[in-house]
């Protein structure tokens, strides 16, 4: 799994705007040691600000201060926040953990009921800022927050806010309409910030909300820490700006388009993997060909893994001898060509040699998420023997540093539509795992496909066999653009991007025409009709999303508006200011020169008397 390169600390402060802002505080006093001055200054551009507490404040491991039940200790920290909401701009405040009775230090124990409750947050508010505790807290509590945001951006994706079906839709319509910007912030566990906001003017702002808690600072005195990290925070910035607070920004999509452990990673921190172990045997089929570094990335996601019964078959189609890893975790299985035979001979050949209950793939140019083979070996009980989830397509850049990622979407997030596979293949290929029996029923790799043997396969699959989509993002689907080194080529494992190939649209209708018989014209009608809907349904979402921009756009000119007017009237009086002083600036030197005057006009009166009375002596 790689991890985003960790930030230089940004060298100028930075701000934010927004119009409507849910904080998310997993205690009583979160809201101002993570965010108090970047909430100050907002209330301060009339921002509508939400903030949630999401445990009950009864006091967790530690327990009530003496004298105190844990009920009389959670309505004491509601009294406290709520004159620290007022000192704070916040314009609402909701008391989540004691109406739901999510317990103070275990909001991990109530996960289902935690991301309920932030999606009906998000639901009401339709806030365009949500502030959230960094994941790499120490605070099990303030882990738990983020996770269940985790969990309901993409409930939000999968439903969609307006409550209708969007698992279908074949394009990001669904995503993108998540123009929410979210802002990990930090109270016990330093990160790396990608934005900084100079707070120096609202320290003392700070200081009176936490005055609020006394019941906190009478057990630990967090302002001091509070301010020793904003402190901290500074040292990378100009000297005027003495308090900081750092921020990691992230988007709905950083999360829809990741696994949990993959966004934590992303943050630049290493997620904790329970692994699980099972006498089910995986078989990963993993084809490459002279690419020895994306090879060794797709390996290491794949030991990376949390489901631990496990053998990677590896064929390599003809090129150098690979190199694996002295450390590889997994028993490997080796097949050499002798020369190139293609995709379809490379996966067959795996498919032979693995000795697997399950099958899955895994080309040397992609990426598994450590919760890809629990997730859906997970699924594959009863009838159903097919599984696979989401990948997300993400294409990187030659940069000076090696390669840089340019773009990151959902494409191919589909509930499952044989009608829709008969037309087109929706579903990336080590997104799918599978039972042995239902690949022997299925049949062989056609060796005569020199591309699309994939979803030739998948075709054949659905004849008998029942199919489960998974909404979650569980790989990573990689385009390299430009240039080919052999140790980073730019298209895809075997001989590049099938839509590349000048026979692209000949290969396509090959398959088509092999599956042709089972396309009868309900099938076809069906499949247009809801391929149909979709694209009506992706055009409202865009229409909304325009609408939406529009109108943040004309909220923002005229904000620009009103600052402009403001600052003209400030120009203005800096004018008028500017020619009092130069009129106080004449005035002074005209009375200067009047007593410069008045001294020579004395002191030649003074010669002459003393001339005078030297003549009269």
């Amino acid at each position: 799994m790689t991890r985003r390169e960790r930030p230089q600390p940004p060298t100028v402060p930075g701000s934010v705007v927004a119009r409507r802002v849910l904080v998310l505080a997993p205690h009583y006093d979160d809201e101002v040691l993570g965010c108090g001055g970047l909430l100050l200054q907002l209330a301060a551009s009339d921002a509508e600000i939400v903030c949630a507490f999401l445990s009950d404040g009864s006091g967790g491991a530690e327990g009530p201060p003496e004298g105190l039940s844990g009920e009389q200790y959670s309505a004491l920290r509601r009294v406290e926040s709520e004159a620290a909401a007022a000192d704070l701009g916040v314009a609402r405040v909701e008391h989540v953990g004691h109406r739901e009775s999510l317990p103070d230090g275990g909001l991990v124990s109530s996960m289902g009921e935690l991301t309920g409750q932030i999606g009906a947050l998000l639901d009401d508010i339709q806030p365009d800022l949500v502030l959230v505790p960094s994941p790499l807290e120490v605070t099990t509590d303030h882990q738990a927050t983020f996770r269940a945001l985790h969990e309901a951006l993409i409930a939000r994706r999968i439903q969609g806010a307006d409550g209708s079906s969007l698992a279908a839709l074949p394009d990001d319509s669904s995503l993108e309409s998540l123009s929410i910007q979210i802002l990990c912030y930090e109270v016990n566990h330093p990160f790396y910030p990608d934005l900084l906001v100079d707070v120096s003017a609202e320290v003392d702002g700070i200081s009176a909300a936490m005055s609020h808690y006394r019941s906190q600072q009478e057990r630990h005195d967090y302002l001091e820490s509070c301010l020793g990290l904003r402190r901290f925070r500074a040292h990378s910035l100009p000297r005027d700006c003495r308090f900081v607070e750092g921020y990691c920004q992230l988007k709905a999509s950083d999360f829809t388009t990741r696994s949990p452990a993959q966004l934590i990673a992303h943050l630049g921190g290493a997620p904790a993997l329970v692994e699980v172990d099972s006498p089910r045997r995986v078989s990963i089929v993993v084809r490459t060909f002279n690419r020895p570094r994306r090879l060794a990335e797709a390996l290491e996601s794949l030991a990376r893994s949390t489901y631990r019964n496990v053998e990677a078959v590896l064929v390599n189609d003809g090129g150098r001898p690979p190199e694996v890893s002295e450390d590889f975790p997994f028993t490997l299985r080796l097949v050499d060509h002798e020369s190139n035979r293609g995709r379809a001979a490379a996966a067959q050949s795996g498919v032979e040699a693995a000795a697997g209950d399950c099958i899955g793939f895994l080309d040397d140019d992609d990426l598994l998420a450590p919760e890809h083979l629990e997730s859906l070996t997970a699924m594959l009980r009863g009838d159903v023997d097919v599984a696979y989830s989401d990948a997300a397509v993400v294409s990187y850049e030659p940069s000076a540093d090696g390669w840089r990622e340019s773009s990151r979407g959902l494409p191919y997030s589909r509930d499952f539509d044989r009608g829709i596979l008969l037309l087109d293949n929706y579903i990336p290929f080590h997104t799918v795992l599978m039972t042995r029996e239902a690949l022997e029923r299925a049949g062989s790799f056609d060796l005569g496909l020199p591309a699309f043997e994939d979803w030739d396969l998948l075709i054949r699959l659905s004849r008998w066999s029942t199919f489960v989509h998974l909404s979650r993002t569980t790989c990573e689907y990689r385009h390299f653009l430009g240039g080919s080194d052999g140790r980073s080529s730019g298209g895809h494992a075997l001989g590049g991007a099938a839509a590349e190939r000048q026979d692209f649209e000949a290969l396509k209708a090959r398959v088509m025409a092999k599956h042709a018989d089972e396309l009868e014209p309900d099938v076809l009608a069906g499949a247009v009709i809801r391929m149909r809907r979709e694209a009506v349904l992706a055009a409202e979402a865009a229409r909304a999303m325009l609408r939406e921009t529009r109108a943040t756009l004309r909220e923002t000119r005229a904000m620009l508006r009103e600052t402009q007017g403001e600052l003209e009237l400030v120009q203005a009086s800096n004018r008028t200011r500017g020619a009092e002083v130069e009129r106080l600036h004449d005035r002074e030197r005209d009375l200067m020169a009047e007593i410069e005057k008045m001294k020579a006009t004395r002191a030649w009166r003074l010669h002459e008397t003393l001339q005078s009375l030297r003549g009269s002596g």
